[in-house]
């Protein structure tokens, strides 16, 4: 297999494949991989209609994503074959649990591994379009709080015509970034390249205003049943905005068959763990890595 840096212009050639997942984890879509291609030195390789994912983990050892396509046990032992011959000690990372144990199997003295803060949030798409019920309390009364202060609000998709405004919206977030964390730093900066490219990335999104004012924003995707949400971004001044967004994308977006909504996950900030497990996720999503 020759790996070869992944770059916008294969967009195209990788989504395909991202559309054979079956998973539900933000890594198999084109917003979680090409987001972080450069955070995580990702490269590729295609063959015998396989696609291979290589990347440098967080301890900046070799990776590869459990092969997407193929049949059997083929695609991981030509990963296996590959680390061989380069001297690589094999390692899997963001390993989906129904692959957890293939690895096992063909690997019997790895060692297995996760993180809380790797998993996912999965949400049942009409809980979001409604927060109906008793433990949705909280989330109805931000947003009859934001319905009350403001009247004059709409929500809107993206396209390329304001993609610009988007951006400049995203502006604020970058200048108001002080570099202690890395993951946010270059989620914000990825989001501004998805918005200069937004017909390039094929991705989706929603911006909610005030008074024309931009309040809000969210991009994210559809694969299969579920509606990835990559990026939210609310001004915090106004009252029940994150609410709000959360409950008019699903109500845009989460349509034609879409059953889930994955938020992803909350990389082990605490704030940001309360927050999502505040709107009941319906599953967790494990993430693995076997070495």
């Amino acid at each position: 297999m020759d790996f070869e840096p992944l770059k916008l212009e294969h967009i195209k050639l990788l989504q395909p494949f991202f559309e054979k997942c079956s998973n539900r984890l933000c890594d198999c879509t084109v917003g979680g991989t090409f987001m972080w291609r450069d955070y995580f030195k990702t490269k590729f390789a295609i063959a015998d209609g396989v696609l291979y994912l290589k990347v440098l983990d967080l301890e900046g050892r070799t990776a590869f994503a459990y092969p997407i396509g193929g049949d059997g046990d083929a695609p991981v032992n030509n990963i296996l074959d590959y680390c061989s011959v380069n001297s690589i000690v094999p390692e899997f990372c963001m390993v989906a649990k129904e692959n957890l144990e293939t690895l096992k199997k063909m690997m019997p003295d790895a060692e297995v591994y996760s993180e809380r803060s790797w998993f996912d949030y999965l949400y049942n798409a009409e809980d979001m379009k409604s927060f109906a019920g008793r433990k949705y309390s909280g989330q109805r009364n931000h947003i009859n709080k934001f319905l009350r202060l403001y009247e004059n609000w709409n929500y809107e998709e993206i396209t390329p015509d304001n993609a610009d405004e988007v951006r400049q919206f995203m502006n604020l977030f970058i200048e108001a970034d002080n570099g202690e964390s890395r993951t946010l730093t270059e989620g914000n900066l990825k989001t501004v390249e998805i918005l200069e490219n937004f017909e390039v990335y094929g991705l989706l999104g929603g911006i909610l205003r005030v008074d024309g004012k931009m309040v809000g924003m969210f991009i994210g995707e559809t694969v299969g049943d579920t509606l990835f949400i990559h990026t939210e971004k609310c001004l915090r001044e106004y009252e029940g905005a994150y609410n709000m967004l959360v409950r008019e994308t699903a109500r845009h977006f989460a349509t034609d068959g879409i059953a889930f909504i994955n938020r992803e996950e909350d990389d082990g900030d605490e704030g940001l763990r309360t927050s999502k497990l505040s709107y009941h996720p319906c599953e967790l999503l494990e993430k693995y890595a076997v070495r």
